[in-house]
């Protein structure tokens, strides 16, 4: 028996199920935003209800307001990690207000304000004050700021250099501190199993498991070091929400638009003529070229409405790579194995005797362990051939008598990354990411508490083209 459903009601249906489920997802993902709580009291220590609490971002000029219930509490939530200014006011009370609040990523704080009764018309501010204290979150971390991230030397510009700066993480044994496989992952956090933290950008996971299986995780995606506002090391105590890991959060925060227009240039250059030479070559000093240039620029689109920001990034390296291994002598091209270490043992002939005897036929040793031009396949002659020469003079077996440096080139780049944000229609966020399958993430208006009032939708789309020629860096042939 079949159920009809009418077609004025279909599409009321379809949205309302849509919100649900899409709504559950939006629940599910990691946060990066900042959230303050606290109380409004009078100066003899009674609540407050109704206060109206206004929080501004000192950039943007957008400002978020809040109210004090019966029991003089507040809070506001889903605070973008930037300098904000609060102000609290009361019917019959004097304004507060706080300037130049830093707000971090996932930070969870206290703001408490005391109002004092009207009489000369004045405004109580505090322009100077101490960092705030996590104090509503159990979760311990190190947040590396922009300082941090601009300024100290990288090799290669990879900001996953910086989460060393953490307490507790170490090197992988052997891998070093700068980034390697698993790409942005190969640390070791209090103690953890390097390869397992869960990377996020702007609250997207930017990590996933390694070939989309098993334990190890790799970052498919990295932002230039020039666009990164932030990034928090969360290594114990973080809540529920971050479950993706194996107990290590880095928690990324990119730049955004604001009032004022301010933007980037930069060109970093490596030459071979301040190159140290490969303890393995020899010779002439091989050429090494990578130049890393890019540019960023952001600003208003409207002022205290719509921002935008834009980067662009491109490498351009040159490496030289030491190919060694073990490759036929020219005596051994011509079938002269007399004088081989590695073949005492001798060369037979496989195709003496008679090949259809039911017992296995005896083999016949090439004298002298030389083997007789005739008895020399053209088709094998011309696959030896393919092999370069020795080069190394008094090798003997089993050290390697070939090496040589050549060069890699590599061409990435990041394609122009445009976000735009507004307070008063929708908020775009396409970023040039992963794969050439690009994904999408769209999330509706479902709900005030997740998504602020002044943002009604976050798209994400993700693109990058790259190119990685294989090269092998060691070869040998044993004859």
């Amino acid at each position: 028996m079949g159920v009809e459903v009418s077609s004025r009601w279909s599409l009321p249906v379809c949205i309302a199920l849509a919100t649900v489920l899409i709504s559950t997802a939006v629940w599910g993902q990691a946060s990066y935003t900042a959230q303050i709580r606290g109380v409004v009291t009078d100066q003899s220590s009674a609540v407050v209800p109704r206060a109206t609490i206004t929080i501004t971002n000192d950039a943007t000029g957008i400002s978020v307001t809040a109210h004090s219930d019966d029991h003089g509490q507040y809070i506001l939530t889903g605070l973008r990690p930037a300098v904000y200014t609060i102000k609290a006011e009361g019917a019959g009370f004097r304004p507060a207000e706080q300037r130049n609040v830093v707000l971090q990523v996932s930070q969870q704080t206290t703001i408490d304000f005391t109002l004092h009764p009207l009489g000369v018309i004045t405004t109580v501010e505090v322009s100077t004050a101490a960092p705030l204290l996590d104090t509503e979150s159990a979760s311990l971390g190190t947040d590396v700021s922009n300082e941090y991230v601009r300024d100290i030397p990288l090799y290669g510009r990879s900001m996953f250099g910086l989460v060393f700066l953490a307490g507790g993480v170490t090197e992988t044994t052997g891998s070093g501190i700068n980034d390697n496989y698993p790409t942005g992952t190969n640390f070791v956090s209090n103690g953890q199993r390097n390869a397992t933290a869960q990377v996020t950008l702007d609250g997207s996971p930017l990590s996933a498991p390694e070939q989309g299986e098993g334990g190890n995780s790799n970052v498919y995606f990295q932002p230039s070091v020039e666009i990164v506002q932030e990034f928090k090391v969360q290594n114990n105590g973080f809540s529920a929400e971050f479950g993706n890991n194996g107990g290590t959060i880095v928690n990324m925060v990119l730049k955004q638009g604001s009032n004022a227009f301010h933007g980037s240039g930069w060109w970093y250059g490596q030459r071979s003529t301040f190159d140290a030479r490969d303890y393995f070559n020899s010779g002439e000093k091989p050429d090494h070229v990578r130049d890393q240039y890019g540019f960023s620029l952001g600003g208003p689109l409207k002022k205290n409405k719509t921002f935008f920001f834009v980067d662009f990034e491109k490498v351009r390296q040159r490496d030289p790579n030491t190919l060694e291994g073990i490759v036929p002598t020219n005596a051994e091209r011509a079938g002269d194995f007399s004088n081989s270490p590695a073949n005492s043992g001798g060369i037979f002939d496989p195709c003496a005797g008679s090949q259809g005897s039911p017992t296995p036929c005896p083999r016949t040793q090439f004298a002298n362990n030389i083997i007789p031009p005739d008895k020399i396949d053209p088709i094998g002659q011309a696959i030896l051939n393919l092999y370069p020469h020795a080069n190394i003079e008094g090798a003997v077996y089993p050290e390697t008598n070939f090496r040589q440096v050549i060069l890699s080139t590599l061409f990435t780049s990041r394609p122009p990354r445009t976000v735009a944000r507004s307070t008063t229609g929708r908020s775009l966020q396409p970023n040039f990411g992963p794969t050439a399958s690009a994904w999408t993430a769209c999330m509706p208006p479902v709900s005030a508490t997740i998504i602020q009032p002044w943002t009604l939708s976050a798209c994400r789309r993700s693109w990058q083209p790259m190119g990685l020629p294989a090269c092998p860096r060691s070869m040998s042939m044993p004859v």
